[in-house]
């Protein structure tokens, strides 16, 4: 038996433990795909609460929530019988039936969601989601003579067709296909605290369907300056443009209130919102929400298969209960996460430190130093967002403790002085 190298309260890590040492990393790599293959050849047996557990028995602290899903901790109790109930209740699928358990999931979302919100469409993630949203802004462009969607350079907003031709990267995101929408225009996104919104960059304002944002920019976790989003905001209502905010990665109180966008003030109110990944902090689902008079569209399609799935639904149904019944605390865990953050800047190395609720992007210059923070920080039992850009995404679940915090960003901070010294 392999003696620890590392032993703690939260992390075991063995002496010969090693990321190229990983047989299901290399059989896996020999089924799928190249590009579907995660890059950090780290092999899950388990998951609970702000853990992992790889099939030796090394120990990690989950600074990922696997991929900003698991707000309410891996494996919640809560869920898990959730769960449990519904699969002895023998309704384990129903394609789009009524169901009391979606019936009691929508009017809890609802009920949590802004007023002026009264429809939920269902759909399985959070492409179809994003999707969904172009279908209802270029409808709401043919009803109101409108034809422009404008979005932001850097953004991603999923896989698919649809998707790919909102996303950042303008037409690169497209080329595998040859398909364009002339109709979708680019802007820079605000990187710099200052920058100032500017509608002599955007197509003619009466001819802008609508905006479509993420809450934040997703690679480095970059917040659009207060004042840029409020003047667009305004500018939007002013000409009538929809806004829509993709907030896979910023929902369900990643940032403290429920939904992220509403950090940049309360008078911002959205037409579309499209949620995803934490709304139920395990299993797939993902949703629209938005208004009668937008997504009462004639021969759309606004549901699939699996998008009413009495699993999901009913393990959202306690995610979304648990999260709320809870937040108040989770939030004196934020303030400190915030703060911890924050001090990175201490180090040479770190450009930026992008940082709010419980997220934070850390910007380097280069990519390689932050894949190799990220590296270090697995070996020694804690887990980051390896985003394979120069930045390194931090994002725990919103259970873990504040213990648990300070020994993660503790081996953060090291891994982070290490690199700093070899500049």
């Amino acid at each position: 038996m392999a003696k620890m190298r590392v032993n703690t309260k939260y992390r075991k890590i063995r002496s010969d433990f090693s990321l190229s040492n990983n047989k299901v990393y290399r059989s896996i790599n020999g089924m799928e795909p190249k590009s579907v293959v995660n890059t950090i050849p780290l092999t899950w047996a388990r998951a609970k609460d702000f853990s992992i557990v790889d099939p030796e028995g090394n120990t990690f602290i989950d600074l990922t929530c696997g991929i900003f899903v698991a707000n309410s901790g891996h494996s919640n109790p809560a869920i898990k019988k959730a769960i449990k109930d519904q699969i002895d209740s023998d309704l384990l699928f129903s394609y789009n039936y009524p169901t009391e358990i979606k019936e009691k999931f929508l009017k809890k979302l609802l009920q949590l969601a802004p007023k002026y919100f009264n429809r939920v469409a269902l759909l399985n993630t959070g492409s179809e989601a994003v999707d969904l949203a172009y279908k209802i802004m270029k409808v709401y462009g043919k009803k109101t003579k409108k034809k422009y969607i404008v979005t932001f350079t850097g953004s991603y907003h999923g896989r698919g067709l649809s998707n790919d031709l909102i996303c950042g990267a303008k037409d690169k995101a497209t080329r595998w296909s040859g398909v364009t929408d002339k109709y979708v225009r680019f802007i820079e996104f605000p990187y710099e605290e200052g920058t100032k919104f500017d509608p002599k960059k955007l197509p003619p304002a009466g001819e802008i369907a609508g905006f479509m944002l993420e809450t934040f920019q997703g690679w480095g976790t970059w917040f659009y300056p207060k004042q840029f989003l409020r003047d667009l905001y305004k500018f939007a209502r002013k000409n009538k443009a929809l806004v829509c905010f993709d907030e896979m990665q910023a929902g369900f109180y990643r940032l403290g209130p429920i939904f992220g966008y509403m950090t940049y003030g309360k008078d911002i109110q959205p037409d579309i919102i499209c949620v995803g990944k934490a709304i139920t902090s395990s299993l797939p689902l993902a949703a629209v929400i938005s208004r009668r008079e937008l997504v009462d569209i004639d021969k759309a399609d606004m549901h699939g298969t699996q998008s009413s799935n009495p699993l999901c639904l009913a393990a959202a149904l306690a995610n979304i209960k648990f999260l709320s019944a809870n937040i108040a605390k989770f939030r004196k865990v934020m303030k400190v996460f915030e703060s911890e953050m924050n001090k990175l800047t201490e180090f040479g190395i770190v450009k930026k430190v992008n940082a709010r609720g419980m997220i934070a992007g850390i910007i380097f210059d280069e990519t390689e130093p932050a894949t190799a923070i990220v590296k270090n920080c697995i070996r020694n039992g804690v887990l980051p967002v390896c985003t394979n850009r120069n930045s390194i995404k931090i994002a725990p679940p919103l259970t873990i403790t504040l213990p648990a915090l300070r020994e993660a960003v503790s081996v953060l901070r090291a891994a982070i002085e290490l690199e700093d010294k070899k500049q």
